[in-house]
């Protein structure tokens, strides 16, 4: 059912999802986004009542007026008082330019840390945080994470991300010598949540296989390649698809509405000796891969026409662009539901599957990291799912001892 559209709520917009509901939310007007102003969305989660109405329409009016005084002020972010409260700190830390939001946080990051701060400025904003005490964070971290309705599963991830922020706006204020701020980043330091449960599922072989099969019986060639990438050499998606990074520009490169499209591989990094040699976009770490050691990459280029391996190697047959993260996402879905992959497999897991394959093989731990862009044998452990089978090998090497050694 589509929210009732609140009165003097400037900016406001609602759009339906897949599954009848809507989401809400603030956008930027679209001359000022492309000068550059930031956010240019955010989400409002207000409920659908008289006061819920009211307040997501103050919510408005409050980043109307913060955009027309940036634009006002030829693009510069007015001085935001701090008066002790966590809404008040939020705000200074999104517009203050020496502060990490603004200084060092990678343009996603900094999506992400927005929607994080709207939720803790419409959920606990108003506090004093020279009152804060351990139980208060306690209970945030419970009220963040609980389900979003009766009956629905728990949010632990929400809570931890969210948690997270509040760590990070109040570590922030101790920068600038809030003595409230440091006495709540002392009282954080010693308190410890529950960490959410990691990811168990992992893509396998035969998941690929028939991943590729339907994805080339629906004309979708582009996923096929995609996935086998990802699953071979161990990539992450946004290494193989690339991302659509604001554009303060239209120069140069792929452009679509303001966005460049930058970090995915290209035919350009598969040199003549058929090696694909890249950084991880995350890591910075530098990889090598040399694909005549993995057939089912070679099968799906092959597929390719030659005169169409050029830039991007991940092309939607829709649009002729590479694909933009939500729309890949929700292609590679369909394409996994017509080969009956469980639901519990999601397309990040084909790294999993990749670096749990490695170890399954025996691979040497240190040979898995280089191969996977890690920079630490702990990073390459925690993407390891194939407990099974190494317990197995394990068992089977003591008792294949104990057998040699007969007391």
């Amino acid at each position: 059912m589509k929210p009732t559209r609140p009165e003097g709520a400037p900016g406001y917009k609602a759009k339906p999802n897949h599954d009848g509901t809507y989401r809400e939310y603030w956008a930027a007007r679209s001359d000022l986004a492309k000068r550059g102003y930031l956010p240019k969305v955010v989400r409002l989660h207000y409920p659908d009542t008289v006061d819920g109405r009211k307040n997501l329409a103050a919510r408005c009016r409050i980043l109307q007026a913060e955009m027309l005084a940036w634009a006002a002020n030829d693009g510069a972010h007015g001085v935001t008082a701090y008066d002790g409260t966590l809404t008040s700190l939020s705000r200074l830390f999104q517009t203050d330019e020496d502060s990490p939001f603004n200084s060092s946080m990678k343009w996603n990051t900094r999506d992400n840390v927005t929607k994080n701060l709207a939720i803790i400025e419409r959920t606990v904003g108003a506090r004093q945080i020279g009152k804060l005490l351990g139980p208060d964070f306690k209970r945030w971290h419970h009220n963040w994470g609980a389900p979003v309705r009766e009956g629905a599963a728990p949010r632990p991830w929400r809570a931890k991300h969210l948690m997270n922020t509040a760590r990070q706006i109040i570590a922030y204020g101790v920068t600038l010598g809030h003595d409230d701020c440091i006495r709540a980043d002392t009282i954080l330091s010693k308190m410890r949540f529950p960490t959410p449960p990691a990811r168990r599922s992992r893509m396998t072989a035969d998941h690929v296989n028939a991943i590729r099969e339907a994805a080339h019986d629906m004309g979708l060639g582009s996923i096929a390649l995609a996935t086998v990438l990802q699953f071979e050499l161990a990539f992450r998606q946004k290494d193989v698809i690339g991302e659509w990074e604001p554009a303060a520009d239209a120069e140069g490169g792929i452009i679509h509405r303001g966005t460049r499209w930058t970090n995915g591989l290209t035919w350009a990094e598969i040199g003549a000796d058929t090696v694909v040699r890249k950084e991880h976009v995350k890591t910075g770490a530098y990889v090598e891969h040399d694909l005549t050691l993995y057939p089912a990459v070679i099968e799906e280029i092959a597929l390719v026409p030659k005169e169409k391996r050029i830039g991007p190697m991940i092309i939607s047959e829709k649009t002729g662009e590479p694909y933009k993260h939500r729309k890949f996402t929700e292609t590679w879905r369909r394409v996994a539901d017509a080969a009956g992959i469980p639901r519990t497999v999601w397309n990040m897991d084909a790294r999993a599957g990749a670096i749990s394959e490695a170890y399954e093989a025996g691979a040497v731990e240190t040979d898995v990291m280089k191969s996977a862009g890690h920079k630490n044998r702990q990073s390459s452990a925690r993407y390891n799912r194939g407990v099974l089978e190494q317990t197995r090998r394990v068992a089977e090497l003591r008792q294949l001892k104990r057998n040699r050694n007969p007391e």
